[in-house]
């Protein structure tokens, strides 16, 4: 029906409801006048009217949602874009990148532009990526875009992580044992500059690698660029890496400063199992009951790294001083790659956090810098246990067992 003819129509049935003429489909076919001659079908004012009464925001002109959208057909259809989605796909679980030249050389029927006989360009190709194109059990698609950084796990490793959470989970602990009766302790580590280069490089990694203001003409200034890619993980000669132990235990975390000298080995571990009473008291308290299942990972000086035993001289400082491993005597059964599980790992993540936004000076002299780490790492030690929230980190270790489970081995974060 043409748009004059929707217009008369319309017009009368307002005319006739305000009316009340109540006049009839046939009443109204003789009455509207088609463009060229004639008048309109009953049938056709029938379906119009009942267009009209299921939308009382219906006017002359309006399109359905349904309507067909005017001008050419697309080239690309859906079905071909589904066909190349579909190879896109197959590429990356096959283990292949997904890229314009492979899906061209997957699926070359499909991604072929009819007008032309060519393939369409990478621009399109692209757009599929972006609307089509989805990872396992997500139902948002493709965007290029940066990894996240964290390191991929491979499937025996997957299966392992799953196996220990299910082992977890079947101890029957509830999120309130492992609240009150874990410690969870891990050693860092902490580069202290004493050379001026050293110095200059980690003021310099201070800002970071993201984007910056900068004037263009300014780029090459030393103070808009990097710093070296290793300030603050390599000591050089002159520098000093300082060891201390994050431990996490009834809603409090502690930094633990080992002394200088200290080395990852079983003697080191006994050194800091002999202070691990002392902190403890300083944490929750002379009177308070202290927790005595030593959470750790199987790194060394814990664990033998290949067979997993435990290391003979830690094993006597926890029997000496009545702590016990959760691990056992032989951690073989805990997988060596889960650090997003333990709640330690989120308190060094603070720690981490608060150092970038409250960086301490460094100057050119070693002591003078040593004294300022320490005096930060104090800071940072009673900023986290005043603004966050470690007795819910205490007890969130179940929680994140069920996610591995949930998950199948995979990390805890996407």
């Amino acid at each position: 029906m043409s748009p004059w003819a929707l217009a008369q129509v319309w017009a009368l049935l307002k005319v006739s409801e305000k009316r009340g003429l109540d006049l009839s489909d046939n009443d109204i076919a003789e009455d509207v006048e088609k463009v060229g001659g004639g008048h309109p079908s009953k049938q056709a004012i029938a379906e119009l009217r009942a267009r009209i009464a299921a939308d009382p925001q219906w006017y002359p002109g309006k399109k359905s949602e349904d309507a067909k959208k005017p001008g050419r057909k697309p080239l690309l259809t859906e079905a071909k874009k589904l066909a190349i989605a579909r190879s896109a796909m197959a590429l990356k679980a096959a283990g292949e990148e997904p890229s314009v030249p492979t899906v061209l050389d997957k699926c070359p029927r499909a991604a072929i532009n009819p007008d032309t006989n060519e393939p369409f360009t990478k621009k399109y190709i692209l757009q599929v990526f972006r609307s089509h194109c989805f990872d396992p059990g997500s139902d948002v698609p493709w965007d290029h875009q940066a990894p996240l950084q964290k390191t991929a796990l491979p499937d025996y490793l997957k299966g392992e992580r799953l196996g220990w959470g299910r082992i977890i989970k079947a101890l029957g602990h509830t999120a309130g044992w492992y609240a009150q009766n874990c410690i969870w302790a891990d050693p860092c580590s902490t580069i202290v500059p004493g050379a001026p280069r050293a110095a200059f490089d980690q003021n310099q990694a201070q800002y970071g690698k993201s984007k910056r203001w900068v004037s263009k003409d300014k780029r090459v200034w030393s103070r808009n660029q990097r710093a070296a890619p290793y300030a603050g993980k390599q000591a050089h000669w002159g520098d000093k890496r300082v060891y201390w132990f994050i431990i996490v235990a009834r809603g409090k975390v502690r930094m633990l400063v080992m002394p200088d000298g200290w080395k990852q080995t079983g003697e080191g571990m006994a050194a800091f199992v002999n202070q691990l009473e002392g902190a403890l008291t300083k944490m929750l308290g002379p009177t308070a009951p202290k927790p005595r299942v030593l959470f750790t990972d199987r790194g060394p000086g814990f664990y033998q790294s290949s067979e997993g035993g435990i290391v003979k001289k830690y094993k006597a400082a926890l029997d000496e001083h009545g702590f016990r491993p959760f691990a056992g005597e032989n951690a073989k059964w805990q997988p060596t790659d889960c650090p997003d599980v333990f709640p330690h790992e989120t308190a060094v993540a603070w720690v981490r956090q608060y150092f970038s936004k409250h960086p301490h000076s460094v100057r050119d002299g070693l002591e003078a810098n040593h004294q300022a780490f320490l005096e930060n790492l104090r800071d940072a030690e009673k900023h986290i246990n005043q603004n966050h929230d470690v007795a819910a980190l205490c007890a969130s270790f179940l929680s994140r067992i069920e996610t591995l489970i949930q998950k199948k081995g995979e990390r805890l974060k996407s």
